[in-house]
């Protein structure tokens, strides 16, 4: 009987391979599957447009107010509205907003109708939405939306001058708006049951190119103490309660900067009582400073941005009771596919903890917060403000 040659070295290795080839063909197979399961699982755990977010009605209330973080409806949001409308984006978060005295937030970004009619500032990246996009803010009753950011001046005076024009013809109120280099009067007013509100916008991030206002032409706050301190002690003289926002900080940094706490105090000290804080495109910590509600940042609210940290969100709803306090309750949302979503579903309890604790980890005023399982609230006394409306 003839002896079987043993297989060469060379053979050996190739049969190996081949035997690993067909075995990492099925893991591949497998790992396929799996990503497939875990992204279905995912995209089930979301909530359905049904499921809306409302808050309980209170009856010991006498002023609301609703205010949320970066709103960007240009690039690949835009392609969303093609499909969906504007309206869409606000779904899930309408009854809250729609449902408040007062709303507002940081819109990102210059109105341009046609970006080939305007010249762009000499920066990396230029945003803008179209003028019909308004119409959902108004549909939603936003007050007023903060103009002071690092992306209102993209396409330069002009594309601000545009960007004013479309406001002109909503009942929207344009905040941190310099109209010919009258930084004290950068301010807007705004009256519910005798309660005047006054509200400012401030922009802390500049670059080279960014242009200033002059006597002859319009601007945004900037954080020059010798522009945003006296509007706010002017705005305190004619208002009962004073709102100001601040585009500040560093981009992804989940900590406030030494420089925004600054800029936070300072503000609070000039008269601010609520201070909003956007630009990092993620949640900071909410304090409370001399009776002052400071968010250093509510993070995105309706953006592009896919990453896990730039989706988390928070609708933050003040109220203020008849006994003069302020309660500062904030509602923990997802952005899923540019649409602010609450927290729900098998990934509920997940999200929102890191919500909560991202919003009190750099906190002092630890002893001002409590978590009623479903929300974040902050408190502070605002009797002065009912006192001012006397």
């Amino acid at each position: 009987m003839m002896k079987q040659k043993g297989l060469t070295f060379k053979e050996k290795i190739l049969a190996i391979t081949k035997k690993e080839k067909k075995k990492g063909f099925h893991q591949a197979w497998i790992a396929l599957l799996l990503c497939f399961l875990l992204i279905s699982l995912i995209r089930w755990s979301e909530p359905e447009a049904l499921e809306k977010n409302s808050k309980p009605v209170e009856h010991d209330t006498v002023f609301s107010a609703s205010m949320v973080g970066d709103i960007m409806l240009g690039r690949h949001v835009e392609e969303i509205t093609k499909r969906h409308g504007y309206a869409s984006l606000f779904a899930y978060a309408e009854n809250i907003l729609s449902s408040s005295d007062y709303t507002t937030g940081n819109f990102e970004h210059p109105i341009i109708d046609n970006e080939d009619e305007f010249e762009k500032a000499d920066k990396t990246i230029h945003l803008s939405s179209k003028q019909r996009s308004l119409g959902a803010f108004e549909q939603l009753n936003f007050s007023t939306v903060n103009l002071a950011n690092n992306h209102m001046m993209d396409y330069k005076s002009e594309g601000f001058s545009a960007t004013l024009d479309a406001f002109r013809q909503t009942s929207i109120d344009p905040a941190g708006v310099v109209e010919n280099g009258n930084a004290s009067e950068s301010y807007t007013v705004n009256q519910y049951e005798g309660l005047d509100v006054a509200t400012l916008g401030i922009n802390d991030i500049v670059y080279s190119d960014m242009e200033s206002t002059s006597p002859t032409t319009s601007g945004i706050l900037t954080s020059d103490p010798d522009d945003f301190i006296p509007a706010i002690k002017k705005a305190k003289e004619n208002a009962d309660l004073v709102m100001v926002h601040l585009h500040s900080g560093q981009e992804y940094d989940s900590s406030p900067t030494t420089r925004q706490k600054e800029l936070a105090h300072a503000i609070a000290d000039a008269g601010a009582d609520i201070i909003i804080g956007h630009h990092p495109h993620v949640l900071q910590s909410i304090d409370v400073y001399n009776d002052t509600l400071i968010m250093y940042s509510l993070g995105n609210f309706i953006f592009d941005q896919g990453w896990t940290r730039t989706r988390d969100s928070v609708i933050a709803d003040y109220q203020l009771k008849e006994d003069g306090t302020a309660m500062l309750e904030m509602h923990p949302f997802r952005v899923f596919e540019a649409q602010p979503r609450p927290v729900q579903g098998l990934t509920k309890n997940i999200h929102k903890k890191r919500i909560f604790r991202q919003l009190t980890k750099d906190t002092e005023a630890k002893e001002n917060i409590v978590e009623n399982g479903e929300r974040l609230i902050i408190s502070a006394d605002h009797s002065h403000v009912l006192k001012n409306k006397e």
